[in-house]
């Protein structure tokens, strides 16, 4: 009697223990594979004369090649090769570019001619802003905002062509962010000041997004589709 009570335990435990493996098996998983630019979702700059968007990519050498975030029921992993990620590398780079113009007159429906020698709204206007323009960056998680301090920012606009009546001006900013012994679980987040203070955009940057079928690339602080 005793046997077979403890067969039948056995069976329902050998049962119990099979369901279980089935179950964590068959849990939803999804598999996002990164390429060496991660982009960043672009963001409108809007002052009451200036208008435009930035938007971007983050990188650090060939780190995100080939980088895949697993996401599980309850929990998300990274592997690259096989073999567990844990952590950013020791830095990362954020591009960030975008075309900046005086804004449109909603009463004309026409652009402000920005380029007009003498005009109030020259693009030495809105390389003084962009120039201006004040950045900070922070690590977030689920218990808060780490600041970074040591970061770098690079500005730059294109000064090889002639600038005709309504055209609009590209800008590039290149952000060095220390990422030594981050998990990979954090998101970097860059906000946007205006020369007078006023917050414009907060950029988010990392591998937890949503990353678009179709997005925009940004190389080298080039932009293609």
């Amino acid at each position: 009697m005793k046997t077979k009570l403890a067969l039948k335990w056995s069976l329902a435990l050998a049962s119990a223990l099979l369901l279980a493996a089935l179950s964590a098996y068959a849990s939803p998983k999804k598999r996002t594979q990164f390429e060496m630019f991660v982009p960043v979702a672009p963001q409108p700059i809007k002052t009451d004369r200036l208008c435009g968007n930035l938007s971007g990519a983050l990188s650090a050498d060939e780190f995100f090649e080939g980088l895949v975030r697993i996401d599980k029921k309850k929990s998300v992993e990274f592997r690259k090769d096989s073999q567990p990620v844990k952590e950013f590398p020791s830095q990362v780079a954020v591009a960030l570019a975008g075309d900046i113009a005086p804004c449109s007159n909603p009463a004309a429906g026409s652009s402000v001619d920005f380029v007009k020698p003498g005009n109030g709204s020259s693009p030495q206007e809105v390389n003084q802003f962009m120039n201006g323009l004040k950045f900070t960056a922070a690590w977030k998680n689920n218990y808060g905002f780490q600041p970074v301090e040591n970061f770098s920012v690079t500005k730059s606009s294109p000064t090889d062509k002639s600038w005709r009546v309504n055209d609009q001006i590209p800008w590039r900013f290149a952000l060095q962010v220390p990422s030594q012994g981050v998990p990979l679980t954090n998101q970097l987040v860059i906000s946007v000041y205006a020369p007078s203070g006023a917050k414009l955009a907060t950029f988010t940057a990392g591998v937890l997004s949503r990353i678009p079928k179709r997005h925009a690339k940004t190389v080298r602080g080039e932009q293609s589709e």
